[in-house]
């Protein structure tokens, strides 16, 4: 499956207008950028673990893969799961979710999205990888497999 489909399924059940749709375009929003950017990570020869501490590993890797657009699409994606948290479990904060916000989230995930496809592209592939898998082998003590 290619993760981008969860956020063409977001964009799709945001016209229903139901607080349950666009708490749910949030949710895939959020799973659309963060599976896109576990591919990124695997693509460069870093194995994540599976599970919840994948999540926040995930994030770790690209905020301190020392390129700017890796650190943005971090900081992004950690918004992005506080909304997508809210989204799942606060089920009382029904003026959280309209129309515009679940909109707004779709966009910061396709701006991520954006984002690792840049760290995807010389130049910026080779640093963003080097830095990418020292980081994960020496901090996050994560498998790094030769390429």
């Amino acid at each position: 499956m290619n993760p981008t489909d969860f956020l063409d399924l977001a964009a799709r059940l945001v016209p229903s207008g139901t607080e349950a749709a666009f708490r749910t375009a949030v949710s895939r929003a959020y799973y659309g950028a963060f599976h896109t950017a576990v591919l990124l990570i695997k693509e460069l020869g870093v194995a994540l673990p599976v599970g919840p501490e994948s999540h926040q590993k995930v994030r770790y890797c690209l905020m301190e893969s020392g390129e700017a657009m890796g650190l943005q699409a971090g900081i992004s994606l950690q918004i992005l799961r506080q909304h997508r948290n809210q989204a799942d479990y606060d089920l009382d904060k029904s003026s959280e979710f309209d129309a515009k916000r679940a909109l707004q989230r779709i966009e910061r995930a396709r701006g991520i999205l954006d984002l690792l496809q840049k760290c995807r592209e010389e130049p910026a592939r080779t640093r963003f990888r080097f830095k990418l898998r020292s980081y994960a082998a020496n901090v996050l003590r994560l498998p790094v497999t030769d390429l």
